[in-house]
């Protein structure tokens, strides 16, 4: 279940319950932090943009650049004009380089902990100082190729020092043996066994949608069910990095496999690749847009942008110059849905069975695979079994 945390409470506070040897009920409480949308009302398109630049709980780049285009497609113009080449591409560098640094900061600051690694400090500080300083293109471009040059030589060495990919699982295991930081990781998560499948089947993954088809989708405005529990289709959606790469052949082996944690976290890494790519080559052709917005209806705008935890959706409605209401869906309301991705896999648990130690371990791990946007704590509830009846 996914319930709003109670009022001065900024922490997403993750339970489940464990009755004999299997969880029985996960439960999810997300402050309102998470949701920004409702800190930007009554305020002019400006401010509101400036605020959640200065602000904003999680990528403050992207909430910025959300309510900045949907407030002026609201008013019936663009946030860029179409022929500004130029404008355009910083917007993409811009976000391209938010993602790049919150993926880094999981991947070599929070992640080597969780197997009693030191965190890379001072490694993610060297590239946290570029990433969110403002750069030209040429300074883009060349720090793209050293976060590349990251990957492929200290994250996942082993994968980058032979042409042929891996075939199976044990040469995937191989080339995580032959080194770097994130290799060393990913096979601790790949010792601690595959997990059971999602206890109601996988959470279907979302794709990328422009802004006008979320419209078409959604409607002119999302309800308040929407925006605390969104879904696509009918049914609760993935979103991030894992949903973006799941075609790519070494993050559907290890899905194949029942490593879905080991599969987001090699997911990531590509990710991480992409945006530099991004940072270097931004708005290629064969690429989507990391930012598009559409008019919903009069006064009303819609803006659609991609950000290291997955898709976040924003919808404004300006009156008389003023944000009159403004409605934002961030990744983790998909991701940390009761009926998703989450949920159902904390449920699930693994294929040999696991302690009470495992299953704490277990669940740590998968919550941070899917990266809530703010604090979390995980709590497992151990209940005495239930009596046999007679």
């Amino acid at each position: 279940m996914n319930t709003q945390a109670p009022a001065g409470d900024d922490t997403i506070r993750i339970t489940a319950t464990r009755q004999g040897d299997a969880i029985t009920g996960v439960e999810v409480r997300i402050p309102a932090l998470a949701w920004m949308g409702g800190q930007v009302v009554g305020m002019t398109p400006a401010a509101a943009t400036a605020h959640l630049l200065a602000h904003a709980s999680h990528s403050p780049r992207a909430h910025a650049c959300a309510v900045e285009h949907a407030c002026a497609l609201a008013l019936g113009e663009q946030a860029i004009a179409a022929d500004d080449r130029d404008a355009q591409l910083v917007i993409e560098r811009t976000l391209a380089a938010e993602m790049a640094d919150t993926h880094l900061r999981r991947l070599l600051i929070d992640w080597p902990p969780q197997f009693g690694f030191e965190p890379r400090l001072n490694r993610f500080a060297e590239f946290h100082r570029q990433l969110i300083a403002p750069s030209d293109a040429e300074t883009a471009f060349a720090l793209g190729g050293e976060v590349l040059d990251l990957v492929a030589r200290e994250m996942l060495a082993g994968f980058f020092s032979q042409i042929r990919m891996p075939h199976g699982l044990g040469e995937f295991i191989e080339r995580l043996n032959a080194g770097g930081s994130l290799s060393t990781v990913m096979n601790e998560l790949i010792a601690m066994g595959a997990s059971l499948p999602p206890r109601g089947g996988p959470t279907q993954l979302l794709g990328t949608l422009s802004a006008a088809a979320w419209v078409s989708s959604v409607g002119e405005w999302p309800d308040a069910d929407f925006v605390r529990c969104p879904t696509y289709a009918g049914a609760p959606a993935e979103t991030g990095p894992l949903a973006r790469h799941a075609p790519s052949p070494l993050v559907r082996l290890l899905l194949d496999r029942g490593h879905r944690v080991s599969a987001r976290l090699f997911a990531k890494a590509i990710d991480v690749a992409d945006c530099a790519s991004r940072m270097r080559h931004p708005y290629t052709d064969d690429v989507p847009p990391l930012i598009d917005a559409v008019q919903a209806a009069p006064g009303v705008g819609m803006a659609r942008v991609a950000t290291a935890r997955g898709t976040l959706l924003c919808w404004v409605r300006i009156a008389d110059g003023l944000i009159a209401d403004c409605a934002m869906v961030p990744a983790g309301a998909w991701n940390f849905h009761p009926d998703g991705a989450f949920c159902r896999e904390a449920l699930s648990g693994h294929e040999k069975g696991e302690d009470l130690e495992g299953t704490r371990r277990r669940i740590s791990v998968l919550a941070l695979a899917l990266d809530p946007s703010i604090a979390h704590t995980v709590e497992v509830v151990e209940r005495p079994a239930g009596k046999k009846r007679a």
